[in-house]
């Protein structure tokens, strides 16, 4: 391996170290210790996540919600995510059946501010199911976003992501 790593050991009960192997097996790892640090991964983000702290992270919101013209659902959906434009990259919206629809929000943001938008897009009447899943960041010095990563997000040159009405 190219990277400089630090021994760790793990000691399991032997159900544990059976699952982690059938796990190993089923998801095509290398070994158990990149199926550890898969984990890890996941564990560190989780706890930066409920820290609430300034670590950017990336991630979806999936909204699942009624499609009834007279509440108008979808615009109040809309109205909130103009009002987190600095958070919200790109929506998705699919008609699961006649009356009802879901929206994919991919997220840019700080716990805080995803977790807000989250609370939001819950409190709209029509709105029957959200669902965050985010994954860690890179931050700088400042915890926020390194932006200069070398491809366009199709922002409108006002900060404000691309998109049609």
């Amino acid at each position: 391996m190219a990277e400089d790593l630090d021994r760790v050991s793990l000691t399991l009960p032997p159900d544990m170290t059976d699952q982690l192997d059938g796990i190993v097996e089923d998801w095509d790892y290398a070994s158990r210790s990149e199926a550890a640090r898969d984990a890890l991964r996941d564990f560190f983000t989780t706890y930066e996540w409920e820290r609430g702290d300034e670590t950017r992270h990336y991630g979806t919101i999936v909204i699942a919600h009624e499609h009834d013209h007279d509440s108008d659902v979808a615009g109040r959906l809309q109205t909130i995510q103009h009002e987190y434009a600095d958070v919200v990259t790109s929506v998705q919206h699919i008609h699961l059946s006649e009356d009802r629809c879901m929206e994919t929000l991919v997220v840019d943001g700080t716990a805080g501010e995803i977790d807000e938008l989250a609370n939001r897009l819950r409190a709209i009447g029509g709105v029957k199911q959200v669902k965050v899943v985010v994954v860690g960041g890179d931050s700088g010095a400042d915890g926020r976003a390194q932006t200069d990563h070398g491809h366009d997000h199709g922002h409108d040159g006002h900060g404000q992501p691309g998109h049609e009405h």
